[in-house]
């Protein structure tokens, strides 16, 4: 058995249902899933920053990123002095709040870029074992944009560091995701996340050494016990199933 993982990411690495990181948390001793929905890349730095004051990484440990699109944005409310992800950047998230009106994908761009080289020169300065992945694409809604100038540079050397295909355009190229997303019965209203097979399909393609009978068996009871009522009771489902899965194999989870 390994020690510890740590993973780290957006709602692809935490939301209703098992996300990819939860079937490789079988593998560990203990597991800690720092995901946050809809967090751009300045928050998921902030997250391991945290962590590793808080657990003091070291090189028997695991850590795993998974970045999102850097077209998100996050900021610090004076009002409650909160971190709030806004989101994407489009027109009526960013003019929604004052510091959107000087922000653009440009600047986007290079704080993502700072970000990902922080996190690669910290776990490298501490040879720690790593993972670096992406749930969407880095210009999502930004097709058309190119970079240019000292910071391209750095994008195509951040963009380099990913050794495993996007999650969400993998899901679209082998699957008919928009058949397959979840409809909520409440709302009407399509799910736009990958499924739990999803998940549990592209680690199984590329970290097959995870799958494990554990990890099939947890696999199979969420698949068993899912509900498409509401997001709010398919989520309570799936945490109660999680936390006596996890208490059963004697893995200390966060």
């Amino acid at each position: 058995m390994n020690k510890r993982l740590f993973t780290i990411g957006c709602s692809f690495t935490y939301w209703h249902w098992p996300t990819w990181n939860d079937y490789i948390g079988l593998n560990f001793d203990e597991y800690h899933s720092l995901g946050c929905g809809g967090a751009d890349n300045r928050y998921i730095l902030y997250k391991f920053l945290e962590a590793d004051k808080k657990y003091k990484f070291t090189s028997d440990d695991c850590v795993m990123v998974m970045f999102t699109s850097f077209n998100r944005m996050s900021y610090v409310s004076e009002k409650d002095f909160l971190i709030h992800n806004i989101g994407d950047l489009v027109d009526h998230n960013v003019k929604a709040h004052p510091i959107g009106k000087n922000y653009n994908f440009a600047t986007a761009v290079y704080d993502s870029c700072n970000v990902i080289q922080s996190i690669e020169s910290i776990l490298k300065s501490k040879n720690i074992k790593y993972e670096l992945l992406q749930s969407m694409k880095h210009n999502f809604y930004h097709d058309d944009f190119k970079m240019d100038g000292e910071v391209k540079h750095h994008l195509d050397y951040c963009l380099g560091l990913f050794k495993y295909p996007v999650v969400e355009n993998w899901v679209y190229e082998n699957y008919d995701f928009d058949k397959e997303k979840i409809t909520w019965q409440d709302s009407g209203m399509k799910d736009n996340h990958p499924t739990i097979k999803h998940h549990f399909d592209f680690v199984k393609e590329f970290f097959p050494q995870y799958i494990t009978d554990k990890a099939i068996e947890y696999y199979n009871i969420q698949q068993e016990n899912f509900t498409n009522e509401s997001p709010q009771k398919q989520e309570k489902i799936f945490w109660k199933l999680r936390e006596e899965f996890f208490k059963n194999e004697k893995i200390k989870i966060n």
